[in-house]
């Protein structure tokens, strides 16, 4: 067996050829199929989204907005990457009316996301629109199901209680009267 010197380049050693099981034995080149990259892209977007969230909560607003533009370069239809944006925009950038369009669409693209509900009562909120956010926050509450941390931060910016009698609306003077009279009886302090 006849040992061949490999061609050097300028600058030193040259590594050969990253070489899979398959590529050894046939000349075509060995590719990843489309399905398969398609789905690790939305694993990997899920995660950025996820993180965004995880430091939307603990105030990390900046760092939020780079993590779900990474997201949103990978997968640029991405509904809760573009919901978390448009609560990005609004609290850390003060862009209001870009916000509120972002949510809206996100919204209007799937009335049915939680997540989506929550984002726009956020953004609500910060345009001064209360009474709208709080709708947004009750949808997104009773979308939620079981997942216990969109409740909690739900709960973080709803901070109003059930309704005394859920049969009346909420305005209802039997709910203003007896939600002002309990609250007044479970202050600490009297």
């Amino acid at each position: 067996m006849a040992w061949r010197r490999r061609p050097h380049r300028p600058g030193g050693y040259s590594p050969p050829h990253a070489m899979t099981p398959v590529s050894r034995w046939s000349p075509e080149k060995v590719d990843t199929p489309s399905d398969y990259r398609d789905s690790a892209d939305r694993e990997q977007v899920r995660e950025w989204g996820l993180r965004a969230g995880r430091q939307l909560e603990d105030g990390k607003i900046r760092e939020a907005e780079l993590t779900l533009r990474l997201a949103l370069g990978k997968m640029p239809s991405d509904p809760r990457c573009r919901s978390l944006l448009a609560v990005c925009l609004a609290t850390g950038r003060g862009k209001l009316v870009t916000a509120e369009r972002l949510a809206r669409g996100v919204v209007e693209q799937d009335a049915g996301d939680p997540v989506a509900q929550y984002a726009l009562g956020r953004v609500l909120i910060e345009t001064g629109d209360r009474r709208q956010a709080f709708r947004c926050f009750a949808r997104a509450r009773s979308l939620a199901g079981t997942d216990k941390v969109l409740k909690a931060s739900v709960a973080r910016q709803d901070p109003r209680r059930a309704k005394m009698f859920p049969a009346l609306a909420r305005n209802h003077a039997l709910n203003v009267f007896f939600g002002r009279l309990f609250r007044r009886l479970r202050a600490p302090g009297r």
